[in-house]
């Protein structure tokens, strides 16, 4: 009796645990809702192995679902469909090198790009097709929408270190869409971005879930091609036709 106890006593305190921490998808407070109260570095992973096991740390990041985000190379690759991503044009992952995906559980997901259409030089952005679909574990990222694209808007900036950082939107040029470290937050969410972190996504929460933003083009705060832009967006879609 005292055995089947203590087992209960363990089962609800991991229980109370994870409770306490971000629920997985849950984004209905916004980008700066998703907050601790005592600042905390927006680290991804506990642990991570390319081809291997990784863990989802579980922090204020959980509830963004990064899956779609392929993080084994600095090349960064970022889902948009079962079987294309984006990335930079400038900073193109080659066919040799596997983009690598792990779902909630840490279980790692291989691909390999087999083809790849630029859209330089109207935006530094290339399409990559992907030997094979992903399954329905790996998220796949739509665009944001253009009408939340405003200064001073909050957007989740995402670099070659597997970190998550908060910045606002500081203007809209034409396809170009550039950002600024947010004021009123700690700098412990700030991220001066450098060379490696091209291609890396910015999100923000639109409708309940993450929309693709940008992918980064110049350092410091960030600025890159912004896919809330309908050119950007049919051009993106042209290549995928091409490809498939």
């Amino acid at each position: 009796m005292k055995h089947t106890l203590f087992l209960l006593y363990i089962v609800f305190s991991s229980l109370l645990l994870l409770s306490s921490c971000s629920t997985t998808g849950d984004l209905s407070k916004g980008e700066l809702g998703l907050l601790p109260a005592s600042p905390e570095k927006g680290e991804l992973f506990t642990y991570y192995e390319p081809k291997g096991l990784a863990k989802w740390k579980r922090n204020w990041t959980y509830a963004l679902d990064m899956t779609g985000v392929s993080w084994n190379d600095n090349r960064t690759a970022t889902l948009i469909d079962d079987q294309f991503v984006v990335m930079a044009a400038h900073y193109i992952r080659p066919g040799d090198v596997p983009v690598m995906f792990h779902d909630r559980d840490g279980k790692p997901v291989e691909r390999y790009i087999t083809a790849v259409r630029s859209l330089a030089p109207m935006a530094d952005v290339a399409v990559g097709k992907l030997n094979l679909p992903v399954p329905g574990g790996i998220k796949r990222y739509q665009f944001a929408p253009l009408t939340e694209v405003k200064q001073g808007r909050a957007v989740l900036i995402t670099d070659q270190t597997k970190t998550v950082s908060i910045h606002q939107v500081q203007s809209l040029n034409g396809r170009m869409v550039s950002f600024a470290y947010h004021p009123q937050i700690d700098p412990v969410y700030r991220r001066n971005l450098i060379v490696g972190d091209s291609g890396n996504p910015t999100f923000i929460i639109s409708g309940g879930d993450l929309k693709l933003l940008e992918t980064h083009f110049f350092g410091g705060p960030g600025t890159g091609p912004c896919f809330a832009v309908g050119e950007i967006q049919s051009a993106v879609r042209a290549a995928m036709a091409e490809m498939r």
